[in-house]
């Protein structure tokens, strides 16, 4: 038997955020699967923009991009990028995190699983910018039940790299367009 899955199910028990006090608690697993949809937006509005590219490999790896933490936990961003060094080395142990988890695939998932621990190119960035508004979109639904004392700064910061990333993909700043108007809004808003 394998123990990649059940790893992969106890991202729910790795908070997010987890130095903020929070009015709605986020695990990995939860932040993960807002990466996914956002991938899939940003991909699906690249590829009606004639963009190519391997939006099943962007989804795959929205899905494990922070598994590492069931071994590593979750780093706060101004810890894990403090300086270079720390930085460095965090990703030198998220990386070996990844190659243990792989270990617990059987060895014929091995290649196919483990290729989507990375991305390059122009996937790695619209993926990132994807990581990056699902994280002012957690910061947006915070100030929005009343948290602004936690999550201003961080959306202020979070702001400031979303206008880069909508520089350079412009499918970010379409899905923005799209949807960032109703965030935070109540469901009667949303339905009618």
């Amino acid at each position: 038997m394998y123990g990649f899955l059940a790893l992969a199910m106890r991202q729910q028990l790795i908070r997010r955020w987890s130095l903020m006090r929070c009015v709605n608690p986020e695990s990995v697993l939860e932040h993960s699967a807002s990466v996914a949809l956002l991938t899939f937006l940003a991909g699906a509005i690249a590829r009606q923009r004639g963009t190519q590219l391997d939006l099943e490999r962007m989804l795959a790896h929205a899905i494990v991009h922070d598994m590492s933490e069931v071994f590593v936990s979750d780093i706060v961003t101004p810890v894990k990028k403090a300086n270079a060094v720390l930085e460095t080395e965090f990703l030198k142990l998220e990386q070996a995190a990844e190659v243990q988890l792989i270990k617990t695939l059987p060895e014929e998932l091995r290649a196919s699983v483990g290729g989507a621990f990375a991305l390059s190119g122009y996937e790695k960035s619209l993926f990132k910018a994807c990581d990056t508004y699902a994280a002012w979109a957690k910061c947006k639904l915070e100030i929005a039940a009343g948290n602004s004392g936690e999550f201003q700064q961080a959306f202020e910061t979070l702001s400031e790299s979303l206008a880069v990333a909508k520089q350079e993909c412009p499918e970010i700043q379409i899905l923005d367009d799209l949807f960032s108007e109703k965030i935070g809004a109540s469901v009667d808003q949303l339905a009618s």
